[in-house]
């Protein structure tokens, strides 16, 4: 059991482990652990792996071959699991328990119920939709006849500052004979501070992605603990809000807010339109006066950009998580000064005539829309578009654009006149890298030579959040559960 100081190492089996997201999260939490086995059966998600650990048990096959006799050679004390989310999302056909792909989770539950030594704490992650399928009621069943308490969430990325909307399903379970059991709910949890307190803090020091790693998140104080969104439960309607949005949605206008503080422009540093951001007033400058002047101005301009295309994005203030303490897309993007590097990443002429369905934010702002595993090479619903260029006045014309085409549905008529327009706005996907650091993988994590971008965001697509993960770990196993 984890308790005092003798806390005994978990040992940890990971199914469907894909590209190591719960092997990750272990590591953030900081508990004592050993993944005794980890299993996939997708080759180029094992591959990323093994490349990451190469000394894991890991293994290549369907998880409906696991029996009963090799779980019990493994003696593991903790499962977690991200089991296939096709069978229960929305944009599926919602198959549910007939769907193929659940087979394998259901052969889990049945190797659960036979499996005399209990494991102590299970973890499972999907999307949204999971909790109302029957296959989540069979989940339930399985573990209430095996002796568990469990806890339900619905939890986006962005509750913890991070600019990403991943709104996902988590389930931890303990079992009801180890000390400070979880208390039960038949209700789901749309916040960590519903369902528990006394988490411990965290005092390692947050920092920015580099040009060539990924961003730990090992994140800030107020992350850990102490968080500033509200405490109140947030109502369905609320929480579905979060999701990617329909294409009728996407031409929704709103008001932007714009905050620019120390920590919205990346590393303090960033030059826009010719004018320098530093705060001189900070580094010893002369002329304070005109520090001043000039960051009222990379204000106002900054202001003015965000402004002009408010409807070219979902804002962030029609999302109750993004506040003062978010942390702007800047934070977890290379930064690359030759722009030449980002020209495999731009958008496609063709892919430009979907324009009007795109999400395109910038690097300033704090909030980004779920990436899928169909990024890279599908436009609509599978995630953000950066724009690159900082132009208030090709902002301005292209919201015009977009305004117009949407309403007569034309993009079929568009020529080089058009597209023009939108090319100054120098849209490109975001890179793998940076969309890995959305996730919250660390930057120790690497992708090994060979690997395609498209295979890439394929993987990180049907990947999970890494400190969302954590954050569940360390309170599954805190004696402070409850």
């Amino acid at each position: 059991m984890m308790s005092g100081e003798n806390r005994e190492q978990l040992r940890v089996l990971e199914l469907y482990s894909g590209i190591g997201g719960m092997h990750w999260a272990l590591k953030e939490s900081g508990v004592s652990y050993e993944v005794v086995m980890a299993i996939d059966i997708n080759t180029t998600a094992n591959r990323i792996y093994q490349y990451n650990f190469p000394e894991a048990n890991l293994n290549s096959f369907g998880i409906e071959k696991l029996t009963l006799k090799k779980l019990r050679s493994l003696q593991p004390n903790a499962i977690l699991m991200s089991p296939p989310c096709q069978p229960f999302s929305r944009v599926g056909k919602k198959g549910d328990c007939d769907d193929v792909r659940t087979k394998s989770f259901l052969h889990v539950l049945q190797l659960l119920q036979q499996f005399d030594e209990k494991p102590y704490y299970i973890l499972v992650e999907n999307v949204k939709g999971f909790e109302v399928s029957r296959t989540r009621q069979l989940l339930v069943d399985t573990l209430q006849a095996c002796c568990y308490g469990h806890q339900e969430y619905l939890l986006n990325p962005l509750q913890f500052g991070i600019p990403n909307s991943r709104l996902r399903y988590y389930l931890i379970a303990k079992l009801k004979s180890l000390p400070h059991p979880l208390v039960e709910s038949n209700e789901i949890f749309y916040s960590l501070h519903e369902s528990t307190t006394n988490l411990s803090q965290s005092h390692q020091n947050l920092h920015s992605a580099s040009s060539t790693s990924h961003l730990s998140h090992q994140t800030s104080e107020h992350m850990w603990n102490n968080q500033t969104f509200s405490n109140t439960k947030h109502t369905s309607l609320a929480v579905e809000q979060d999701l990617c949005k329909t294409e009728s949605e996407n031409f929704s206008l709103g008001k932007m807010k714009f905050e620019n503080d120390s920590a919205s422009i990346r590393n303090g540093s960033t030059t826009f339109e010719g004018h320098d951001t530093n705060n001189k007033m900070n580094t010893g400058c002369e002329d304070n006066t005109l520090a001043v002047n000039s960051s009222e101005e990379t204000k106002t301009k900054m202001s003015d950009l965000i402004d002009a295309g408010r409807n070219m994005r979902f804002c962030e203030e029609s999302d109750a998580f993004v506040d003062e303490n978010s942390r702007p897309l800047s934070d977890y993007m290379e930064d690359r000064k030759d722009e030449k590097y980002y020209e495999h990443l731009m958008v496609s002429d063709k892919d430009l005539r979907q324009f009007v369905v795109m999400d395109v934010v910038l690097p300033q702002l704090k909030k980004s829309t779920c990436f899928t595993k169909r990024y890279g090479h599908y436009v609509e619903g599978a995630g953000s578009l950066v724009q690159m260029s900082t132009s208030v006045q090709d902002t301005r014309a292209a919201s015009c654009f977009k305004s117009k085409a949407v309403e007569l549905k034309n993009k079929h008529d568009w020529g080089e006149e058009e597209l023009s327009i939108l090319k100054r706005l120098k849209l490109r996907y975001f890179s793998p890298t940076e969309v890995a650091n959305l996730l919250c993988f660390p930057s120790e994590f690497e992708f090994p030579q060979g690997v395609s971008d498209i295979q890439k965001y394929r993987c990180l697509g049907n990947s999970l959040n890494v400190h969302v993960v954590a954050r569940l770990i360390r309170i599954l196993t805190s004696d402070d559960s409850r």
